[in-house]
């Protein structure tokens, strides 16, 4: 089974990569705005995005300075604490955004296309269950 998880994800990493690829961007860039779309008033800190993409603080500096040259971030200086760094989308980064959710939209609608309605929400529901265990697990 371990063989499909695999098999699997490598082909959703080469829909996705080709994707965004077309698009100048990497899958890492790609993740940023996807977190800072789902953020309020689409921003965050930039200790907010290490954390939450789980990268060191050079990665996301580099990934933001990549991204602002693109013009789909601006960082700023945050009004209560001037130590802090925030980064938010540009009008373009949401514009972005957008399209690239509708995009993993139809993506998915592909994947599970063989699947009826009710099998797609009983395997979303078990693929849930197996990553909410994954932590249990131990190597071997």
């Amino acid at each position: 089974m371990l063989y499909y998880f695999k098999q699997i994800d490598l082909a959703i990493g080469r829909l996705t990569k080709n994707a965004y690829r077309r698009d100048d961007l990497t899958l890492s860039q790609v993740r940023l705005l996807l977190e800072l779309g789902k953020a309020d008033n689409n921003t965050m800190s930039l200790k907010e995005l290490e954390r939450c993409l789980h990268v060191a603080q050079p990665t996301i500096v580099g990934l933001v300075k990549r991204l602002e040259a693109k013009g789909l971030v601006q960082k700023s200086t945050d009004p209560s604490d001037s130590r802090v760094r925030l980064v938010e989308l540009t009008p373009a980064g949401i514009a972005y955004c957008s399209s690239s959710v509708e995009h993993i939209d139809a993506m998915e609608k592909g994947l599970m296309a063989p699947l009826t309605k009710k099998e797609q929400r009983e395997f979303e529901r078990m693929l849930r269950l197996v990553l909410e265990h994954i932590d249990n697990v131990s190597e071997y």
